[in-house]
């Protein structure tokens, strides 16, 4: 190997480095409506009760929420305003395609921890809001259940 490959590759090396550890916080406000949200449906999930549980299901696998329209205009820079005063500032933002902006938060919620991306944007003229989670480290398993109805009879009288 010629010097100069290697230097590159050390230098390569040197710079990637390994990757900051994310520093998990709780966020009651976020968690709770996380916890409310519901979820896309899709044919590869099993489902959840909600967009958290739900993206803890299979390991590296997400969920995204339903978009949910936060103002009748069109105004991205009002609605990131509005939601960072609701639900805390985000550990991270930048811009997003499409005129979006993306709002990260790393949420520890229920012991579980979640990457949370929150994008703001406009369509058909007003600003909408929806979320995609992603579960990290889970430690309180929210396993699906089948709805009440289709349970057996015990199972029915059972609140679980």
């Amino acid at each position: 190997m010629r010097t100069w490959t290697r230097f590159s590759l050390l230098a390569g090396l040197l710079w990637a480095g390994p990757a900051l550890a994310q520093n998990y916080h709780p966020n009651p406000a976020l968690g709770e409506m996380l916890a409310k949200t519901p979820y896309i449906a899709q044919s590869n999930n099993a489902g959840g009760r909600n967009i958290l549980d739900n993206s803890c299901i299979f390991k590296d696998g997400f969920s995204l929420s339903p978009s949910k329209e936060v103002a009748k205009q069109c105004d991205v820079a009002r609605g990131t305003a509005e939601f960072t005063a609701k639900y805390g500032p985000p550990d991270a933002s930048a811009p997003a395609p499409g005129g979006k902006t993306l709002l990260e938060y790393f949420l520890l919620h229920n012991d579980n921890s979640y990457h949370v991306k929150v994008f703001v944007g406009c369509a058909d003229g007003k600003t909408e809001t929806f979320a995609m989670v992603e579960c990290k480290v889970e430690k309180n398993r929210a396993k699906p259940t089948p709805r009440k109805e289709e349970r057996d009879f015990w199972k029915k009288l059972s609140p679980f």
